[in-house]
């Protein structure tokens, strides 16, 4: 891929750099190679070595003395940021409910129609993306600009565990119930009820880090 020079041209290669990993184009726990890297997105090494420096302060990438990797979360990471996730979001949903419009209810439904039908069609980018907007959403319909502020300092590596772990998981028979948990959450928002809207948020998310214990589980056995 090539960048196209308009702003610093660092900037320009973390943007694409993020983009492909929240998008699942390295695997966690990868080595990176910057020769490989520089070549791939048509810059210098230093260019790779400042977009490395951001990634890691972002916390997606680590660095082992001279060698990076993909961040690979082990289940204390999930666990710790899905708590938080947990408390912030459902906040969210509570505010959401008693600020609620007719332009939130549509949106929130068309984003669940949508989901219904790329679920249908095993769609996984669309699901997981549909899944981000329908809590993009419900977090700034709460308009507390602080929680905002919080949950933007945690949702790049939310994403990323919830795209590079969950992303197939979505599909499956099991997960497809996380619909049903946006229906509820959905109805609760629309009849403003601040109190069942932070329940099935906070039910809901539960839900997401049962799926992680699931999937680290799964891998226990299979190793």
């Amino acid at each position: 891929m090539q960048v196209i020079r308009l702003e610093p041209l660092h900037e320009q290669v973390y943007q694409a750099f993020l983009t492909d990993l929240l998008e699942g184009h390295y695997q966690p726990g990868e080595r990176l190679v910057e020769t490989k890297l520089a070549k791939t997105f048509g810059v210098s090494r230093g260019t790779i070595r400042e977009a490395i420096r951001m990634l890691i302060k972002d916390g997606l990438l680590t660095q082992n003395e001279s060698v990076v990797y993909i961040y690979k979360p082990v289940l204390q990471d999930v666990i710790d940021l899905y708590q938080c996730r947990e408390r912030l979001e459902s906040l969210a949903a509570k505010l959401a409910a008693i600020n609620k419009t007719e332009a939130l209810e549509k949106e929130l439904k068309e984003v669940l129609i949508k989901s219904t039908q790329a679920l249908l069609e095993k769609n996984t980018s669309l699901v997981v993306e549909l899944n981000t907007q329908f809590h993009e959403l419900i977090i700034t319909a709460s308009h507390n600009y602080q929680l905002i502020g919080l949950l933007a300092s945690i949702r790049t590596k939310s994403l990323y565990m919830r795209n590079n772990i969950l992303r197939d998981y979505y599909i499956s028979t099991n997960r497809g119930s996380y619909i049903q948990d946006h229906e509820q959450i959905f109805k609760a928002v629309s009849e403003k009820d601040p109190s069942k809207a932070e329940t099935e948020m906070s039910n809901h998310i539960k839900n997401d880090l049962t799926a992680f214990y699931n999937l680290f589980e799964k891998q226990k056995i299979n190793i």
